[in-house]
């Protein structure tokens, strides 16, 4: 698989969408119950809309990566099944509303024929990991989390442990304290990259989140090793699916678990887990790729300097100076999160000219197009 793709391999993606396509049809015959039918789809990325017959779908973009393909993929399922608007979102994926259910396995197909996927980007189940845009090249990060962050997406994706939540569960990673790009604070796992004596791992934040009652995370663990983070999260979760509330769909996030257990006793639980697990490698396997961006081009030179007011300001607010000398991370900013299907061709005709497989979404609903030249 590609550093972008954590769908699998063609046939088993083709094996999976072909039988969604059958549970579809038998729903549509009335043949397969709505409550059956209703966790499936949601499973894959179809949420029902208050418009009768259509459906909204939601791609699964692993921190934010996007690549030229899968923009131009977006931009034709966009422009031949949907309403002609694809709309960012706010856990750096891509989401589409109008489509007809009986379409809905067509749409998956473009997709997958970028190697995207539409797979568990709704429903109850661990939703996209994100990390800041600039993960890699922000210049004060103790090191790149996009290793990590893909390993956990790809080993997650699919896992038994994740398919019986009782809430969805969120996990950011970030290389930074800084707030600008660190949102640990608001998510059911929060891991920040830390240095300690040489080693790198990550402090772990649990049980934050937003919502009508506010929890800020807790910290769980000040420094785990980086080789721990995929089977410790995986120890979290499976906390979560056993002792989280099922029933009261209000208090079922992992928030009021750890609330209700205090930290302490909800840690004993995840370390009880974590002995009972064998030994994976898939846990550390990344560690020993090269995942770092290939840049397009060389290195530009001197920094640039505006050349009238709003180029200044434009520098200021959407121009970022990498930690690799000569380069530059450049925002795009989307108003309110939507794009037409010109504009992702546009955006992807740009990135194969000037940055490659560099793009990010951002969880402002920008796009980032890193290593461009200064």
């Amino acid at each position: 698989m590609t550093r972008n793709n954590i769908a699998g391999t063609n046939e088993e993606v083709e094996a999976e969408i072909t039988a969604y396509a059958g549970l579809v049809d038998r729903f549509q015959r009335g043949l397969t119950p709505d409550s059956v039918f209703l966790e499936s789809r949601l499973r894959h990325g179809v949420y029902g809309q208050r418009q009768d017959g259509v459906h909204m779908m939601r791609s699964k973009q692993p921190l934010g990566l996007i690549t030229p393909d899968q923009l131009d993929a977006m931009a034709e399922l966009t422009e031949v099944y949907s309403a002609g608007i694809a709309h960012l979102t706010t856990r750096q994926d891509i989401q589409v509303h109008f489509m007809r259910l009986e379409e809905t396995p067509d749409v998956m197909r473009v997709l997958a024929g970028a190697a995207g996927t539409f797979r568990e980007a709704c429903g109850n189940v661990v939703r996209n990991i994100t990390a800041p845009p600039v993960s890699g090249v922000w210049p004060d990060e103790a090191f790149d989390v996009t290793p990590h962050g893909l390993a956990l997406s790809t080993f997650l994706l699919r896992h038994p442990d994740g398919q019986s939540l009782g809430r969805k569960f969120k996990i950011q990673l970030s290389g930074t304290d800084d707030v600008r790009w660190n949102q640990s604070a608001i998510h059911d796992v929060g891991a920040t990259a830390k240095l300690r004596n040489g080693r790198r791992g990550f402090e772990i934040r649990v049980g934050g989140g937003l919502g009508a009652v506010p929890h800020p995370a807790i910290v769980l663990y000040e420094f785990i090793d980086e080789t721990e983070l995929v089977p410790l999260t995986l120890a979290i979760l499976r906390v979560f699916a056993v002792h989280g509330e099922k029933k009261k769909r209000a208090r079922a996030r992992l928030k009021f678990l750890v609330a209700r257990l205090g930290s302490v006793a909800f840690k004993a639980l995840v370390e009880v887990e974590r002995g009972k697990l064998p030994h994976d490698p898939r846990w550390t396997a990344h560690l020993q790729d090269d995942q770092a961006d290939t840049p397009l081009h060389g290195p530009g030179g001197a920094w640039p300097l505006p050349r009238n007011p709003e180029e200044a300001v434009w520098l200021r607010t959407n121009v970022y100076r990498q930690q690799q000398d000569g380069y530059a991370a450049v925002k795009v900013r989307i108003s309110s999160g939507d794009l037409t299907p010109e504009q992702l061709r546009g955006l992807a005709s740009l990135a194969r000219m000037h940055t490659g497989d560099t793009v990010r979404i951002g969880v402002d609903q920008s796009i980032v197009f890193r290593f461009v030249p200064v």
